[in-house]
């Protein structure tokens, strides 16, 4: 061989090696991406290693989840974001989904599910859960509550109620409407039934018990970007209140 082609052999070992290096560096420096799944309005606290010293926190998406300095997080609307943690050339990233907090309204033997609206009403609301109300027919179009705590309310005129929708007439009764209609009373929103089939049916014309119930996740926290989905369960908590 050529003293030549030894030389070219040798400077791609060369170069060969410092792409193998460089990208072993790469790998190392980027922790991988993780995925975190919240509701409208929960905080959690992300973690990186405890070696990583002077860490920055930075969201892609602040509107939809703001990061402290600290690295804790407040999930504002639903959406997606992408939380970055960087320490030196170090980054780790989470995938934040917010999703809008769900609960479950039993009636008999069948059972709807809410979405909460992103409010203070509905947080109150959701504090007080699980509890078993009887609620009193009105108008041949709602069934109506009320409770013994206020809650706090910012009253609108809808224009259009909804079939399915929750609302909370003054600070202290609770509605859900099983017809759709135009008013010009004032409500503050709490949810929506997402699948109104059978609720007109199920309610009837009287009085009914109805179990108010928060869906929760059965695994919070962190996960594997392909790890399982979280999956949703029932908080059953069985110190309901009879109404």
């Amino acid at each position: 061989m050529k003293k030549g082609n030894r030389n070219t052999g040798k400077r791609f070992g060369i170069f060969f090696l410092f792409i193998i290096l460089s990208l072993g560096m790469t790998l190392h420096a980027n922790a991988g991406t993780k995925s975190v799944t919240l509701t409208a309005g929960q905080k959690k606290q992300l973690s990186v290693k405890k070696t990583w010293k002077n860490v920055k926190w930075k969201s892609s998406k602040p509107g939809i989840a703001a990061v402290s300095s600290k690295g804790k997080v407040t999930a504002k609307k639903t959406g997606k974001a992408v939380i970055t943690a960087q320490s030196g050339k170090k980054k780790q990233k989470f995938i934040v989904t917010v999703k809008k907090s769900r609960i479950r309204a039993i009636i008999g033997e069948k059972s709807f599910s809410v979405e909460m609206e992103n409010n203070r009403t509905a947080r109150a609301f959701m504090r007080l859960l699980p509890m078993t109300l009887r609620m009193e027919e009105l108008n041949g179009n709602e069934k109506f509550f009320y409770m013994e705590q206020t809650l706090p309310e910012n009253a609108k005129e809808p224009g259009t109620i909804r079939a399915g929708d929750v609302m909370l007439y003054g600070d202290d009764c609770l509605v859900l409407f099983y017809e759709t209609f135009r008013s010009d009373y004032s409500y503050t929103k709490i949810g929506q039934i997402s699948n109104v089939n059978g609720l007109k049916d199920v309610l009837g014309s009287k009085s009914v018990k109805v179990s108010w119930k928060v869906i929760r996740y059965r695994k919070e926290g962190i996960h594997s970007q392909y790890g399982h989905e979280c999956l949703l369960c029932i908080h059953d908590n069985q110190n309901s209140r009879a109404a």
